[in-house]
């Protein structure tokens, strides 16, 4: 029993690596199921057994790539942060630094960046994007309680700028072919940001 389930693992973590590989090079609506079994050596039949569908594929990708910092921020909006800014920095800051050296992470960006066809599959990645949106919002609303986030922006507002800011910095490092140093340049641009939304005077500053 204990060999079955083992195999039972390994035959998931093969059509887990695989459809990350293809769905990153192809897109997810480009990819068919049928390749991705053929590719990961097993039958239609055992893609079922574990994967319901495509979209279930690309939840459970997800899933196995979560940073721990996602984790951090999750559990931050929960239960209340003493300085709910300097934590989105400096979350910031590891998870560029892990981006910037981890290519599976640059392939699941690659994946929920991908224009869809299919609108389950597009609702899929709308969900996936939607609820790291609504961690961002939740941490700035303790910022916004806790007089700590510039009156000049709304907790809706601080989450597109800082949703903004990430996929900008990773989109561009990618398609330039990593012309620039991510972690370091992005410190800089995470560092400007948390001034602005703090309202420093030297964000301020022409």
């Amino acid at each position: 029993m204990r060999r079955t389930k083992e195999e039972a693992e390994q035959t998931r973590t093969a059509i887990l690596d695989v459809a990350e590989h293809i769905f990153a090079e192809k897109g997810v609506s480009s990819a068919s199921l049928e390749s991705i079994s053929r590719a990961a050596g097993v039958t239609r039949g055992a893609f079922y057994w574990h994967f319901k569908d495509k979209t279930d594929l690309l939840t459970a990708l997800r899933a196995r790539r979560l940073l721990p910092q996602e984790g951090i921020l999750a559990m931050a909006a929960e239960q209340g942060y003493d300085d709910p800014l300097g934590l989105l920095e400096a979350a910031g800051h590891e998870m560029l630094a892990i981006f910037e050296v981890d290519e599976s992470q640059q392939r699941m960006f690659r994946i929920l960046s991908h224009m869809v066809e299919d609108e389950e599959t597009a609702r899929c990645i709308r969900d996936i994007n939607n609820q790291m949106f609504e961690l961002l919002r939740r941490i700035a609303r303790q910022a916004r309680s806790n007089g700590t986030l510039s009156p000049d922006f709304t907790p809706e507002e601080a989450a597109v700028l800082m949703m903004s800011t990430m996929h900008g910095l990773l989109s561009e490092w990618l398609r330039s072919a990593k012309a620039f140093p991510l972690s370091v340049l992005g410190w800089k641009i995470l560092s400007s940001q948390m001034s602005l939304l703090r309202g420093c005077e030297n964000a301020r500053r022409p």
